[in-house]
């Protein structure tokens, strides 16, 4: 019964906000970055009022390396809820890469057109057309985040991360849907990051797959319903771990250099985690 009430509290309250957030989003284009040279003030603000409106508190691990700032950086982290993108616009600064369907979507599609998302399509043909979309977003002086494994699971592993686009750092092909080669102008370093479920109504969730839950739904089908169940829940706090920015000129190929990536993030969120797979990617939304 509770949960219901504040689930039913919290929508309403993202429904009254929603003009006001959209506008901001507008000021953020017209007046915030143009006049004062700020790309990440609005979204952030936006994305943080969202991670209010569902529930969520972000703590940063007491071990986490600061944040690169002297040159475009690609944040990597793990994925298990369809919140992530949410908790993770809230604390970090870049421009995220997902999948381009998002950008149909009634309602969320404006909203992440206008937040710079990169919509890509998660297959491996496209691979240089979303690389020539990065590397521009990158030209930019701009960073990006990106969930490497493709696609969410529960929490309790750590899967694949994916190398494809990432090779864009180590020379590979890029052109635009004309078939124009994109060059990468910049040096760009890789940040990974881990995010973990660190609490639930005041209970330790670290390990506890039943508490977990309360944030992944990864077992649930309905995006509406797992918003509204994840609305309906008083609390939860997420802790996030920085690893220091990774140079790929210090890795021999793209793959050295995203399972060192991977290794760090696994052994953070998943340490008891003892095989690696590639998760299955769905291509039905």
């Amino acid at each position: 019964m509770f949960r219901t009430l504040r689930s039913l509290r919290r929508a309403t309250t993202g429904l009254l906000a929603f003009p006001f957030l959209a506008g901001a989003i507008t000021l953020q284009s017209t007046i915030v970055e143009p006049l004062f040279k700020n790309k990440t003030a609005i979204p952030n603000f936006v994305y943080n009022t969202l991670r209010r409106l569902i529930g969520v508190k972000v703590e940063f691990n007491a071990a986490s390396a600061p944040f690169a700032d002297d040159k475009p950086t690609w944040f990597v982290l793990n994925h298990m809820s369809t919140a992530d993108p949410v908790v993770a616009g809230a604390v970090l600064k870049g421009n995220f890469v997902g999948k381009g369907e998002v950008l149909k979507w009634p309602v969320i599609g404006p909203l992440a057109k206008s937040m710079k998302l990169i919509g890509v399509r998660r297959s491996r043909e496209y691979n240089a057309q979303s690389m020539a979309k990065i590397a521009k977003n990158f030209n930019k002086g701009e960073s990006v985040i990106m969930f490497p494994e493709g696609t969410t699971n529960d929490g309790a592993t750590v899967d694949q991360f994916r190398a494809g686009l990432i090779s864009l750092l180590f020379g590979a092909h890029a052109e635009d849907k004309e078939g124009n080669k994109v060059e990468l102008e910049k040096d760009v370093v890789v940040q990974p990051v881990g995010i973990r479920v660190k609490e639930v109504e005041g209970k330790p969730a670290q390990d506890v797959d039943e508490l977990r839950r309360f944030y992944s739904y990864h077992d649930e089908d309905s995006m509406i319903k797992r918003v509204w169940k994840r609305m309906g829940t008083k609390s939860l706090t997420l802790e996030f771990k920085v690893f220091p920015a990774m140079d790929p000129k210090d890795y021999a190929t793209q793959f050295d250099l995203i399972n060192a990536a991977h290794k760090q993030v696994q052994e953070f969120v998943a340490p008891n985690q003892t095989e690696v797979k590639a998760g299955v990617i769905p291509y039905k939304v």
